[in-house]
């Protein structure tokens, strides 16, 4: 990602150029983005999860962009484009957007307003209180920071309902949509399949969805996202089709490793 980054680690990297390039095998880019969910906000949280507040998510944000020099860029999923946390992801330096529960293309047109600033047909609110000379602001010659962030910020839509599915077509032609998501877990009781545990077989009517959807990006040439850290080794085979995978998160992890130490310790 480090030919993504912008000119700040307060601003956000291109990661929808990153996602676009995925697409194209000739532009010698990486196919795939790797990517983990962090969703403990303190050592303090480790024992009872919660959600993140506006002030840790600002936090998070900023932390995985410094630290890593721009290198890992800082994808949000906020519960809704009516939410007041995705305005502070935005204005954190977020590179990326997650819509949950997004049906209609007329809602996925409202997402991508809410991330983009009147130059590119938005209606996303300035904030001058986050514009630090020289720091937040930066741009190239003839650009400035609003165009920067409506060029690298991706919006990626969740497909997560059997509505949202036969939509998938006009969701992904909506101008500004960078990406799809399979929301593989709610999709999965919208359908009214029976319950998965962990390692289980995926359901028939789950993988003609995961078909139809991997058949939408084809048409569109629009990346698709999806979790894989509670697949079973066959279930994994469709991965193939997607782009940027998850790979694992904090709590998962925690609880992994302290089932295979327990495991391990009474062997």
């Amino acid at each position: 990602m480090e030919d993504y980054r912008a000119g700040s680690l307060f601003q956000p990297s291109n990661l929808a150029k990153a996602l676009e390039d995925t697409m194209d095998l000739s532009s010698g880019r990486s196919t795939h983005l790797m990517g983990t969910f962090v969703s403990i906000p303190t050592p303090s949280q480790l024992a009872r999860w919660q959600p993140i507040d506006a002030e840790n998510l600002v936090r998070l944000i900023q932390t995985v962009s410094l630290s890593s020099k721009g290198r890992t860029v800082p994808i949000c999923r906020v519960p809704s484009a009516q939410s007041h946390l995705l305005t502070y992801a935005l204005d954190a330096g977020a590179g990326g957007i997650i819509f949950p529960h997004i049906d209609t293309p007329e809602q996925a047109a409202e997402a991508v307003s809410k991330c983009r600033y009147a130059y590119s047909n938005g209606d996303r609110s300035l904030a001058p209180a986050v514009l630090v000379p020289g720091v937040t602001d930066v741009a190239p010659s003839g650009s400035s920071h609003e165009r920067v962030a409506d060029e690298n910020i991706a919006v990626i839509i969740q497909i997560e309902s059997p509505l949202a599915l036969d939509n998938a077509d006009a969701i992904a032609a909506v101008p500004g949509v960078n990406a799809l998501m399979l929301g593989a877990g709610d999709l999965r009781v919208a359908m009214r399949c029976p319950p998965r545990q962990v390692g289980d077989p995926e359901d028939p009517k789950i993988l003609d969805a995961i078909e139809r959807l991997v058949n939408v990006s084809r048409r569109h040439q629009k990346p698709l996202a999806g979790v894989t850290f509670k697949l079973s080794g066959k279930a994994k085979t469709w991965l193939k089709d997607f782009q940027l995978l998850i790979v694992t998160s904090d709590y998962w992890s925690l609880v992994k490793g302290h089932k295979e130490d327990l495991a391990s310790s009474l062997e």
